[in-house]
């Protein structure tokens, strides 16, 4: 079994953007295990356990999920955490721009491979790039403060292009990606 998931990959220029807006939100000095910025995606889809010869179907459907979609821009921008800023155990930087072509494409994800006995999630879709985890209570509010004050923060535009399927190895050190199949986006535009 391969544990999975579907994403949209992020360009170097907005890890690295990321990556310094992570700095400000850690001199609140909050106990927060923190997403390497070179790790930080858009989840479309966690699969979890998948058996090795289902990869190849799961490849093509998400194939035909990526001839549905022509390629678009997004922005991620402004900040909070789930499941409030109050009581919070996810840190996140939301989607400015794109969320309603990123919920069409993370719709036909789910179409596509709900034809192979993967369960629709029930949730509605909130696109989101995981920046921390949360792991005790210590200078929390710090941390919320941070929050509120980069409220404006956002990244440049960049293209989704492609979805990507993704094995994850959870290691001591934090998971490690490895893409098993890139579906281009190539749809024509409507």
């Amino acid at each position: 079994m391969i544990r999975t998931f579907v994403a949209v990959d992020l360009p170097p220029g907005v890890q690295e953007q990321l990556a310094g807006f992570m700095e400000k939100l850690k001199g609140s000095k909050a106990q927060v295990t923190w997403v390497k910025a070179d790790r930080i995606h858009l989840t479309l889809k966690f699969l979890g356990n998948v058996s090795e010869d289902l990869i190849p179907a799961v490849s093509q459907a998400l194939d035909r999920a990526g001839e549905a979609m022509e390629p678009f821009t997004v922005t991620a921008g402004g900040c909070g955490a789930f499941p409030s800023i109050k009581n919070m155990r996810v840190v996140w930087v939301g989607i400015e721009s794109g969320f309603e072509r990123l919920q069409w494409l993370q719709r036909q994800v789910e179409d596509v491979l709900s034809g192979l006995g993967f369960e629709t999630e029930a949730r509605p879709f909130k696109a989101h790039l995981t920046l921390g985890r949360v792991k005790g209570r210590t200078r929390l509010e710090r941390l919320q403060e941070a929050l509120v004050a980069q409220k404006g923060f956002r990244t440049e535009a960049f293209d989704v292009s492609e979805i990507v399927l993704y094995k994850s190895d959870l290691r001591p050190e934090g998971p490690r990606y490895t893409p098993l199949h890139r579906s281009p986006l190539q749809g024509r535009p409507t």
